[in-house]
């Protein structure tokens, strides 16, 4: 076999291997951007839910100080 065959060959099979380290590299790099923002989202609306849920909180808060008047109220009237 010709030497500049083989020496093409290894360059080949050299380049070859770095086109797929570089194209894996990349892929990892776009999961992780994915999955942080992906993460961040997630963030977002557990944020969102905690509000939500201490809003309701407060309001059923309310909504017993307003019950125990009525009740006082009914009671003072029978």
């Amino acid at each position: 076999m010709p030497n500049w065959l083989i020496e093409e060959v290894v360059v080949l099979a050299i380049f070859g291997a770095v086109l797929v380290t570089v194209i894996r590299q990349v892929g990892a790099h776009l999961r992780a951007r994915a999955q942080l923002t992906r993460e961040a989202e997630f963030r977002t609306i557990s944020e969102r839910s905690v509000a939500s849920q201490e809003a309701t909180q407060r309001s059923l808060a309310e909504i017993s100080v307003r019950m125990a008047k009525i009740e006082r109220v009914l009671q003072e009237v029978e």
